[in-house]
């Protein structure tokens, strides 16, 4: 299998005026949803490292095409957001499947790592406020850009959220006053944007300078961009650090205070709630999804399965911000 991959790397980067020996191709763990390579280019004496991502070929309900994610990073780059430099993508046609080719970002993206690790250990302090500042220049994105993604309210979502937890026929106290809760929000009056979806620790890559690139942009779409917010605070990004609101690194007030340095709209702290709330819900309504996927075979890995566990942290999560003064 391997050397069949290599062998379509090596011709689908050749269409790109890349040439050369296909070299140290592995897998890479750490990704539920997608399949990630990483390898070397041999050319001339001089090695070029790459990582390939492409999707299963069925994908989730809330997950958009890989080769989607790769034009959305490159209109994102020009707009100064720190996304890898895609070089190749490729469609479900095609012999490489629903996939794209970047250039390796050297960095960490293992939260465990980046929150333990001494090399890092400089850069947390300055973390949540690049994380506001790159999250800003994701949303200033033109959405005409972008008319392959799927657009939504809040509410709308909050009612497919809700539609999609029922089908499961998993029946959930927490999830169905959440549900109720979460209609009588005000989550901002705010112009639709181009939302990450994902943006947390594990989806973005350090080094011991800071904020390298943002990656995994399998559950972008057009709406609301103060959900982005709220999705990096909620506490199951947190890993352990929930006194960290932001990431488990970094406190709410550096986050907005990067994000209000870009952003032409003001947004403070009292507009987060509401959207740490729907973000844990989102997140308990996905890891039944990951879970049933699973279950049902359509994808067969363990990995899916053990998310299934985090619906009850979820439940545990909603309870602490609605009722014991959780932030």
């Amino acid at each position: 299998m391997t050397e069949d991959l290599g062998n379509i790397l090596k011709e689908k980067l050749a269409n790109t005026s890349i040439e050369g020996e296909i070299v140290n191709l592995e897998p890479l763990t750490g990704g539920a949803s997608k399949e990630i390579w990483k390898f070397e280019v041999n050319a001339n004496g001089k090695s070029d490292r790459y990582i390939l991502r492409r999707g299963s070929g069925v994908e989730g309900p809330l997950a958009i095409k890989t080769s989607d994610e790769a034009k959305i990073q490159k209109t994102v780059r020009k707009l100064g957001a720190q996304v890898p430099e895609i070089v190749a993508v490729s469609s479900l046609d095609e012999e490489l499947g629903d996939a794209y080719i970047m250039k390796f970002v050297y960095g960490e993206s293992i939260a465990r790592k980046i929150l333990r690790d001494e090399e890092y250990k400089n850069t947390l302090p300055k973390l949540a406020f690049e994380c506001g500042q790159s999250i800003a220049k994701i949303h200033q994105a033109d959405i005409n850009e972008f008319p392959f993604l799927p657009s939504k309210t809040v509410f709308e979502q909050i009612n497919d959220l809700y539609q999609t937890y029922v089908s499961f026929n998993q029946p959930s106290p927490v999830f169905e006053y959440t549900h109720l809760w979460l209609k009588k929000q005000n989550f901002g009056e705010i112009n639709d944007a181009l939302v990450h979806g994902d943006f947390r620790l594990g989806n973005i890559i350090v080094d011991k300078d800071g904020l390298k690139s943002v990656i995994d942009w399998e559950l972008a779409h057009i709406g609301n961009p103060l959900q982005d917010l709220g999705w990096i605070c909620g506490n199951s990004w947190r890993f352990g650090n929930t006194n960290k609101v932001v990431g488990g690194f970094g406190d709410l007030a550096d986050l907005l205070k990067g994000y209000n340095s870009v952003s032409n709209y003001h947004v403070d702290e009292n507009m987060v709630k509401a959207w740490q709330v729907f973000g844990t819900f989102r997140w308990g309504v996905i890891c039944l999804i990951q879970a049933s996927a699973h279950l049902t075979g359509s994808i067969n890995s363990v990995e899916k399965a053990a998310i299934g566990r985090r619906v009850s942290e979820t439940e545990i999560d909603i309870v602490d911000l609605l009722f014991l003064g959780g932030k």
